[in-house]
């Protein structure tokens, strides 16, 4: 006689109605899915990660290099003032080679030579020098600069930048970062 709790699965086992096993060889699908699920996501946010991260720590691994660059005899340079070169240089930008032009101010006094960078530390404006006062003028925001590049007013954060110089056989110098 028959039990009325058990009766016949499907597989051929007798079980009881109100306890159901899994059969321990085929797989939860639940998890299946859900761990299919999962490293879909990962390989998405990776696929989609990867380039952006790659791209914003591009500049890190970029190599910058100085150069020196020749810009102006020393005779050509006159005494106490300063005086605006304009020199080209060649540069890889990307995958092109072009020929970039630079300007810069240089000052001597005797065989020393300060080069100043015409960038205002503000912004970025280019910086005027004016031989009346001795000084450089920003005109976009009214900085002003001593004639070594130091800040007297305005709201520049800090002085000019300079470029290293060296004068060889009569020819001045100047490093750039390429």
């Amino acid at each position: 006689m028959k039990d009325s709790n058990t009766e016949q699965c499907s597989c051929c086992n007798p079980c009881s109605k109100d306890e159901v096993k899994p059969d321990p060889k085929s797989p939860d699908r639940r998890k299946f899915l859900g761990a299919s699920v999962g490293i879909i996501n990962v390989g998405l946010l990776a696929a989609i990660a990867g380039p952006v991260l790659g791209f914003i720590a591009s500049p890190l691994g970029r190599k910058r290099s100085s150069k020196w660059v020749p810009v102006a005899a020393l005779e050509d340079i006159p005494e106490g003032a300063a005086h605006e070169i304009s020199y080209k240089l060649a540069i890889k930008d990307g995958y092109q080679d072009i020929t970039q032009k630079y300007t810069v101010f240089l000052t001597r006094q005797g065989d020393d030579v300060i080069c100043i960078d015409p960038a205002c530390t503000h912004l970025g404006c280019r910086v005027k020098y004016q031989d009346d006062q001795k000084r450089f003028f920003c005109p976009c925001h009214g900085g002003v600069f001593d004639a070594e590049g130091k800040v007297v007013s305005g709201p520049p954060p800090h002085a000019l930048d300079r470029h290293k110089t060296k004068v060889e056989k009569g020819q001045v110098w100047i490093q750039r970062e390429v």
